[in-house]
């Protein structure tokens, strides 16, 4: 954990194209406060399935190997239903601009939110143009942008009141593998930039080939509930330090353990709408019913398709707004 001296000066995204909505608030303090305003991605005009050489995750290598890649189709089908739930729910949503032959599913990793300022991510070169779909709906908001030798992406940070959780990967991870998406450096950066904030680092098992061997991001092994309980897959932390530092906040009967098939199908990377409301699969009996149980308001959807790919709710969003209650 790190805390040092402010040193970060933001900037205000600026643009000559004025799009048909523009952001004009921002704010998250914990993953799980009431949601007023959110981007979902899109798969309009995704472009056509990656042969095996251009996946960079194992998920979507393995889905490309057997032959089972979802069609454009059903990928923004389900991706709408999502929309229609959040809406339902009385959350603005907003869309980004779309980029013929650009992958545009997962925008969590485009940037997220921390208290009022938007971090623009660091991605891999392989996504890098995705941001374009959001950049201008974004101008005007205050923004850190992080320098050059910092990987980071959304994926891997969640809010927790003081605390913001970082999954990360040391740089000889990260020099070997593509999964490794933020970098230790990244931890200080963020302490600079938030120092009113505990910065936990975790580092997360990395794999590009075999998915029982990887977490992408820290949101596929570890998500915090509005009601005191987490939901966490064990074997996808580097080592029980990393674990146990993690899950020291949250007594053992707050705790669900996910197994690793149900982290493969990425079990853990829900959305919360507020304390009480989550939106989760229909697929995810297990988790659903403890849910449920422990006092929680479900909206299922059906996100099998998108989880081919890598991602779920929590990967496939970008909150803007959610309002401390």
């Amino acid at each position: 954990m790190y805390r040092l001296a402010r040193l970060t000066t933001y900037t205000i995204l600026k643009s000559n194209i004025q799009p048909n909505f523009m952001v004009s608030n921002l704010g998250q303090y914990h993953e799980w406060d009431r949601l007023t305003s959110i981007i979902v991605g899109s798969a309009l005009d995704s472009g056509n399935p990656p042969c095996e050489e251009e996946c960079y995750d194992p998920t979507t290598l393995s889905t490309v190997k057997k032959g089972i890649y979802p069609n454009q189709d059903l990928l923004k089908q389900q991706i709408d239903s999502l929309v229609k739930t959040l809406e339902l729910l009385n959350v603005k949503v907003c869309r980004p601009k779309n980029l013929p032959q650009v992958d545009q599913i997962f925008t969590r990793d485009v940037g997220f939110v921390i208290q009022d300022v938007l971090v623009r991510s660091k991605m891999i070169e392989d996504r890098a143009k995705e941001w374009e779909g959001v950049k201008d709906m974004l101008q005007g908001v205050k923004t850190a942008n992080p320098p050059n030798d910092v990987l980071i992406e959304g994926g891997d940070v969640l809010i927790c009141g003081t605390k913001l959780y970082v999954g990360y990967s040391d740089e000889a991870t990260c020099s070997s593998f593509k999964t490794a998406r933020t970098n230790e450096k990244s931890l200080l950066w963020l302490q600079k930039t938030f120092p009113d904030l505990q910065v936990i680092g975790v580092q997360l098992i990395k794999d590009d080939l075999d998915v029982t061997k990887n977490v992408l991001h820290l949101d596929c092994a570890f998500m915090p509930l509005g009601l005191g309980h987490c939901i966490v897959y064990k074997e996808g932390f580097l080592t029980e330090e990393d674990y146990y530092k993690i899950t020291e906040d949250y007594p053992m009967e707050k705790i669900f353990h996910v197994s690793q098939e149900e982290a493969v199908l990425l079990v853990t990377n829900l959305l919360s709408i507020d304390r009480h409301c989550i939106v989760s699969d229909k697929g995810f009996t297990r988790i659903n019913k403890w849910l449920e149980s422990n006092g929680y308001d479900i909206h299922l959807v059906d996100y099998s398709a998108i989880g081919k790919l890598g991602g779920l709710l929590r990967c496939s969003t970008l909150p803007l707004e959610r309002q401390l209650v």
